[in-house]
């Protein structure tokens, strides 16, 4: 009997996950824990799957190395399209409780038969600085896009009986996040964002305001692949800042009414304000520095017309080549980077042998 089939299946850390939409180059599917035992961060489980047209019943396990089962899904509907279609699921997992950092397995069901099981690898502590991958998608998504948000706890007075004030908050204020969609300027190390009653309103953005929260989203996905915090700082009119900025603003605000009368409007009405990212444990390089050369190679990419190949139809599930993984471990490289470049020449090799095989009959 003909029945659905997995053929795609990943575990993955949700920042990594986030942050491959803007750069598939970051894709790296480990789920992360600071220490064993302990809880994972939140992580996702993808699968594509594959079948006859019709509605399936799925559902995913994750066994320890021991065999145990730590995690059962909740029973999904699917419905497939048809053969030649690849629907996706995904499904968000807050905290796993692990008490080994080894391998552990993923298992997929459907109408209660097992169809595919593959490999979920943690992470345990270090395994790169999440801070760097924060700025490096930050860079690219800011990069490709004309519009972030900014976030700012706004003050709202309390009703009676309709809130519970938080803890070491002053009493008669609760406060609630705002997000503010904003268009901006970027100029070396600072993003710039006027804001007044005749341009964009930034609702609880204020000259005595010391920091925000700035979200990118992916320009394809509208999803939020960063957040990050940044410092507030206020930009006199009479600041050489403010006329760089006013200049490059004219280039970036789409629809202005008044055309090069802004310049005198922004003047008159707004208040520049200079925001600076801050990463944990920032590293050297900051992610607006990198938004200049970022921004070039992601609008070439765009415009790229990428040639189809014979093996870009032939599905293969990752696994560990252990010969390669063995022998870049053995030349010093990180089991993070090993583990990658052995997923990758397993894959390239098998779909050269399964391709060699299908022009050969």
């Amino acid at each position: 009997m003909t029945r659905a089939d997995v053929h795609y299946a990943l575990a993955i850390d949700t920042e990594i996950w986030e942050a491959s939409k803007v750069d598939p180059t970051l894709l790296d599917p480990v789920v992360r824990t600071d220490a064993v035992p302990g809880t994972t961060h939140p992580f996702v489980v993808v699968r594509d799957y594959q079948g006859p047209q019709g509605l399936y019943l799925e559902y995913f396990t994750i066994t320890d190395p021991t065999g145990a089962e730590v995690f059962r899904s909740v029973e999904r509907k699917v419905n497939l399209r048809g053969e030649q279609f690849e629907d996706r699921m995904t499904t968000t997992v807050p905290r796993l409780l692990v008490d080994r950092g080894d391998e552990h397995e993923l298992t997929f069901f459907v109408d209660g038969d097992e169809v595919s099981s593959v490999p979920m690898f943690l992470e345990v502590g270090g395994g790169g600085d999440p801070s760097v991958m924060a700025e490096e998608t930050l860079a690219k998504a800011l990069g490709k896009g004309a519009i972030m948000w900014i976030v700012i706890d706004r003050k709202v007075p309390v009703v009676p009986g309709t809130k519970k004030l938080r803890k070491n908050r002053p009493r008669g204020l609760v406060y609630e996040k705002h997000q503010t969609p904003a268009w901006f300027v970027l100029d070396m190390e600072t993003i710039f964002v006027f804001s007044g009653p005749t341009e964009q309103q930034i609702e609880g953005l204020e000259p005595s305001t010391e920091e925000v929260e700035i979200v990118a989203r992916s320009k394809d996905l509208r999803s939020a692949v960063v957040r990050t915090k940044a410092k507030v700082e206020v930009v006199p009119s009479d600041d050489p800042r403010w006329a760089t900025a006013a200049e490059a603003g004219m280039g970036k605000r789409l629809n202005l009414p008044d055309g090069e009368g802004a310049i005198d409007r922004w003047r008159e009405n707004c208040t520049l304000y200079a925001l600076t990212p801050v990463f944990a444990g920032a590293p050297s390089k900051t992610a607006v520095e990198a938004v200049a050369a970022a921004a070039a190679p992601a609008a070439a990419e765009e415009k790229k017309e990428v040639k189809k190949r014979p093996e870009d139809d032939i599905h293969v599930e990752a696994q560990i080549d252990q010969a390669v993984f063995d022998k870049l471990v053995a030349e010093g490289k990180s089991e993070r980077v090993a583990r990658a470049k052995a997923k990758a020449a397993y894959v390239r090799a098998e779909k050269k042998r399964i391709l060699a095989e299908q022009q050969g009959s």
